[in-house]
């Protein structure tokens, strides 16, 4: 059985891989290539979060439009994999579904690049004093929970002084509130962090080595927490802040990158306008 990955949105043909090989295949008929497209507008819709009771209604147009489309995909380059039958890729995201019937799920595509953490100093959304925070308690070695857990208290007695945003990022970490985290791939990045934190042995790897890291810990990580740790740690190294800190800093910030990463996707710079000019 087979698997097909198209590229491009299906303009620039796509490959077949199957027991035989891999060959290429070039764009198929446009009236299948538009319905390949349909889904692939559908699918990222039936996934949003602020779009409410209709989500399941256009989840169930895309799993109609899907499953009229593979048999089509089908025909042209034969026997598909169940589980992995197409592998679509546009510019702006994917999706991949199997013969079974079951839903297309959405895949972003490219990969999704997490915040640089310079970008996001730069952009005010962390305030550069909390890093500067976050050294000093490193190498005061405080512990992490407490750090977490009492972000403003430790920040007094060792004589900085944190704005509102930078105790709510840090508290957003803090193992008490474990249970209240809604979103499971964020819950189990947390859940991972704590581990980490806990174990002491991989602060300097746990997100730009995270297979290994899960691994020796004895614990698996799901592909999605995965790839938002590989993301967030290439981000929060790409820069200069964290280059000489503690590796309880580095641990910390790293976390706070990995939650940024569904709240911003490019740190936003305040415009003054001094124009005088009404613009609308």
């Amino acid at each position: 059985m087979a698997t097909v990955i198209l590229f491009g949105g299906g303009d620039g043909g796509g490959l077949v891989i199957g027991p035989d090989g891999i060959r290429p295949i070039p764009p198929f008929d446009p009236a299948v290539m538009r319905q390949l497209r349909a889904v692939c507008e559908l699918v990222p819709v039936a996934h949003a979060r602020r779009i409410g009771g209709i989500r399941s209604e256009i989840g169930q147009l895309a799993s109609k439009l899907a499953n009229l489309a593979v048999p089509q995909v089908e025909a042209i380059v034969g026997e598909l994999d169940e589980q992995r039958s197409v592998i679509f890729l546009d510019d702006d995201g994917g999706w991949y579904c199997g013969t079974t019937g079951q839903p297309p799920i959405p895949f972003p595509w490219p990969p999704r690049k997490g915040p640089d953490l310079d970008g996001l100093v730069t952009g005010g959304v962390i305030d550069s004093g909390m890093i500067e925070f976050l050294k000093a308690a490193g190498l005061r070695e405080v512990p992490v929970d407490r750090i977490l857990e009492r972000p403003a208290a430790v920040a007094e007695e060792l004589g900085f002084e944190l704005g509102a945003a930078s105790v709510r990022q840090l508290e957003r970490l803090a193992p008490s509130r474990l249970e209240r985290i809604a979103d499971p791939v964020e819950r189990e990045t947390l859940t991972y962090f704590h581990k980490v934190v806990e174990d002491g042995r991989f602060l300097e790897t746990w997100a730009t080595k995270p297979a290994d890291t899960a691994q020796q810990l004895g614990i698996r990580l799901s592909d999605a927490a995965a790839n938002g740790l590989i993301s967030a740690g290439a981000s929060a190294f790409a820069g200069d802040g964290l280059d000489s800190a503690n590796p309880i800093a580095v641990a910390v910030a790293v976390a706070i990158v990995v939650m940024l990463v569904d709240d911003v996707a490019e740190p936003s710079y305040a415009i003054a306008d001094r124009s005088g000019r009404t613009k609308f």
